[in-house]
């Protein structure tokens, strides 16, 4: 399982953004969540990519794990 931790999120409409932008890196089974700043899925994906993607969204990864 991968973790991404995400900086600025705020609202239901931030988790939408973030899950929309790792679904077009063909990512399944995302769950965000707001609470906990984080988006969790099964699979390994490049952490470059993950990160483009989520800064294109307007948000920070501040950790992959």
């Amino acid at each position: 399982m991968t973790k991404v931790m995400i900086e600025g999120m705020g609202c239901m409409k931030c988790v939408a953004h973030v899950t929309e932008a790792l679904e077009g890196l063909g990512v399944k089974d995302i769950n965000v969540s707001l609470e906990d700043k984080c988006a969790t899925f099964d699979g390994a994906y490049d952490a470059e990519a993950l990160k483009a993607a989520i800064d294109e969204a307007g948000f920070e990864v501040k950790e992959i794990m």
